[in-house]
């Protein structure tokens, strides 16, 4: 099949693409490269995938290079809470925009099948222990807000054109290859490779449920095999366990064999209490099954 990949560059985007390009798909990159760089997929680019550069926001353009495709793989978006706190409108600009653009753009072209990759930020702070897809739904910051309004205009264009569609609830994603910036595994590692302290917002008790990249991107396809018939249905993405920020700090500490000092520091704005998704529906409908435990996955980064 042919693949369109908004923010292919990115981290997801990149082992996304290595992974469709070995199971010999066709797959262009449309990134205006905001969060990565083009010598992150100077490999890609050698195997013959296609890239166009451009903004999701460029509606003529994104039309243009959408013809011709089977599905489109919609990840680009402004992925920092805090700069989404400090600067809503860009944000929103994006990706509420950004993605009427490209549901407008699969419609005009004929592209029947679209992904878009949403976030467990649209829950906030849910009063639920586990997290379903039937939860409150009351995102924090404008990341999440955003999101959320994306995954319903991806229902509403889908039932009114026919469009086979999915919302991927991504919880936190971590693995080789993310930005040291992006996430507070790397943000750890980094810290770590210094020898210098770790440091916790607030009182490290609250939870997150990390997924391996490698199970995102099983998930991923889990959703292209299922798509079939499927109008803009969402699915929590996610290990299905939780981990305090404390204790994955002294995973890591652990498995790099160092012996560091913590730090806590004041909580941040839009933060998140506890996190751990339900993932049952995701097995049940598609199949999706994560592989990785958290130490192993732990472990295997570099």
């Amino acid at each position: 099949m042919k693949f369109l990949i908004t923010g292919g560059a990115g981290f997801i985007g990149r082992h996304l693409v290595a992974k469709l390009l070995h199971d010999k798909h066709e797959i262009v990159i449309f990134d205006n490269f905001s969060s990565s760089s083009k010598s992150d997929i100077t490999h890609l680019l050698e195997d013959d995938v296609g890239l166009v550069t451009g903004d999701i926001l460029d509606y003529d353009l994104l039309l243009k290079s959408m013809s011709n495709h089977d599905f489109v793989i919609h990840l680009a978006a402004q992925t920092s809470v805090s700069q989404s706190i400090a600067d809503p409108k860009t944000t929103a600009d994006i990706t509420i925009d950004g993605t009427v653009n490209v549901l407008k753009s699969c419609v005009k072209t004929n592209v029947k099948n679209l992904i878009f990759s949403s976030s467990g930020a649209v829950y906030g702070n849910c009063l639920d222990t586990i997290i379903s897809e039937n939860s409150q739904l009351s995102p924090l910051s404008s990341y999440g807000a955003s999101k959320l309004v994306a995954e319903y205009n991806l229902r509403t264009f889908s039932k009114l054109f026919g469009l086979n569609s999915i919302s991927l609830r991504l919880f936190n994603v971590y693995g080789n290859g993310q930005s040291s910036e992006a996430g507070v595994v790397r943000k750890f590692l980094k810290n770590i490779s210094k020898d210098a302290p770790l440091e916790i917002f607030g009182d490290g008790m609250q939870t997150r449920d990390f997924v391996h990249i490698s199970d995102v991107i099983e998930a991923f396809y889990c959703a292209i095999r299922n798509i079939e018939a499927k109008r803009g249905e969402i699915y929590n993405i996610g290990s299905g366990s939780a981990t305090s920020i404390n204790e994955l700090a002294s995973l890591l500490i652990s498995s790099k064999e160092k012996d560091l000092q913590v730090i806590h520091k004041p909580a941040l704005e839009g933060e998140i209490k506890d996190s751990k998704a339900d993932i049952s529906l995701a097995k049940n409908d598609i199949g999706y099954s994560p592989q990785i435990p958290l130490s192993d996955g732990l472990a295997s980064l570099v």
